[in-house]
């Protein structure tokens, strides 16, 4: 199961600190992620409505007013010639590779027919999920609310004091067989979209994510 806090409401932490705690919860969760993802089918995978994944997202943790941070990723791809089933099976293998037991759900029938395939471990849950009618395979990722303030953390991601509107552009729009986790989107970083939104074809790889000097 996902774990609880890693630090305890209203603690305070250097922001080198927390950027650090935060790029290790992001790397863990993406790391799973790109096996899950790898073993259903080793390709280019889109990142579904721009949810590379680094981006923190402010959460509230459990019962009480505190406000943290946590990570969520989304990849999408289709395989209209792949029995659900099949997928499924590949899903819960890359699972088994990471040491983790899967549960495989289905739901509904006909057209509205979905194969749910979900793991949990201490650095996120994972959720497959396939769509008979389509093919369509969407495979997400999400941490456990963390305390502390995700402005500290996007300020040394983006590596900017008041980091501008057009960071998403910085965010990777697929990932592939070669693909590593990235936490550090420089001024001076490649860029993965177009000023319209499409995605830069083709996408800048990059095989050593870069990290903030100290």
């Amino acid at each position: 199961m996902m774990s609880s806090c890693a630090a305890t409401p209203g603690d305070e932490q250097p922001a080198a600190d927390l950027y650090t705690q935060a790029r290790e919860q992001f790397t863990a969760m993406a790391d799973e992620l790109h096996t899950v993802i790898m073993a259903i089918e080793p390709t280019e995978w889109r990142v579904d409505q721009g949810q590379y994944g680094a981006r923190p997202s402010g959460c509230q943790l459990g019962v009480s007013s505190e406000t943290g941070y946590s990570f969520t990723a989304v990849r999408a791809l289709e395989l209209p010639d792949r029995d659900a089933a099949e997928i499924a099976a590949a899903a819960s293998k890359g699972f088994a590779e990471l040491g983790i037991d899967a549960e495989t759900v289905e739901r509904g029938s006909g057209d509205a027919r979905e194969v749910t395939v979900v793991g949990e471990s201490d650095a996120a849950r994972t959720v497959v999920v396939i769509r008979p009618l389509d093919g369509r395979v969407l495979v997400s990722g999400e941490t456990a609310c963390t305390a502390g303030a995700s402005s500290d953390i996007l300020t040394t991601m983006f590596g900017e004091e008041l980091y501008p509107d057009d960071v998403w552009r910085r965010l990777p729009a697929t990932e592939g067989p070669l693909s590593v986790p990235q936490f550090f989107f420089p001024p001076d970083g490649p860029i993965y979209y177009n000023e319209d939104g499409t995605p830069v074809q083709p996408q800048p790889v990059v095989t050593d994510a870069p990290v903030p000097s100290r």
